[in-house]
């Protein structure tokens, strides 16, 4: 604690910036603990993320606390359908100082009537190739997604790809997105999203906006 302390400190008589503190951890719980780490420059909001993912008629929470952006405070929960029974439920909330200790966070259930819009969706693991469908998006899901990437944590290193249907809020920032938390990190090789179809079928479009979150996705479904 006295090398992060001191850290700011020094960052405040240089005036660097602004320095931000905040409890890092991760649990398959409703909450955990963890050290307090100095976040980037760019991630100046401690929060707490709540992920759902369900893998048929397996429902499998994760609890995070972590450095986010203060552009990820206000946004909306975020529902994705991957189709074949999987689908993630994420919602991010912020915290300051001794609030972060006991702050809890709820994710609403998705909505599962159907918009009669359409996406291409698969799911993979351990590799960045995976076999599609076309599935109906549901509620607010009007958007195609389509990750791709690497998720490395010691010597393990683990390929994934995901299609499927996404609600606005999951694409809003138009980066690519690379990060690090709690001993993973995350390297996105694709990070798209184009607007879901009325038609059964679907040709390929120019992708045009990218995930805040896609770590948290990518680690809930790897630790899940």
């Amino acid at each position: 604690m006295k090398t992060p302390l001191l850290f700011c400190l020094l960052s405040a008589l240089l005036e660097t910036g602004t320095c931000v503190l905040c409890e890092v951890c991760i649990s398959a719980r409703d909450s955990c603990t963890g050290s307090v780490q100095v976040c980037s420059e760019q991630m100046d909001s401690c929060g707490i993320i709540k992920t759902e993912t369900v893998l048929g008629e397996i429902k499998s929470p994760t609890f995070m606390k972590a450095c986010v952006t203060s552009s990820q405070c206000g946004l909306s929960p975020l529902f994705i359908t991957f189709g074949n029974g999987i689908s993630v439920s994420t919602n991010i909330a912020c915290c300051a100082g001794r609030a972060c200790k006991t702050a809890s966070i709820t994710v609403p259930p998705a909505n599962t009537t159907m918009n009669g819009l359409h996406c291409p969706a698969c799911y993979s693991v351990f590799t960045h190739h995976c076999s599609e469908e076309i599935i109906d998006c549901t509620g607010a899901q009007t958007q195609c997604i389509h990750i791709s990437g690497t998720v490395k944590t010691g010597g393990t290193t683990v390929h994934t790809t995901m299609k499927g249907c996404a609600t606005e809020s999951a694409c809003t920032n138009i980066q690519r997105f690379k990060g690090a938390f709690a001993g993973f990190s995350a390297d996105l090789t694709t990070a798209e999203c184009r607007p879901a179809s009325r038609a059964a079928s679907m040709a390929p479009e120019p992708a045009r906006l990218v995930l805040p979150a896609l770590v948290t996705v990518l680690l809930a479904n790897v630790l899940s």
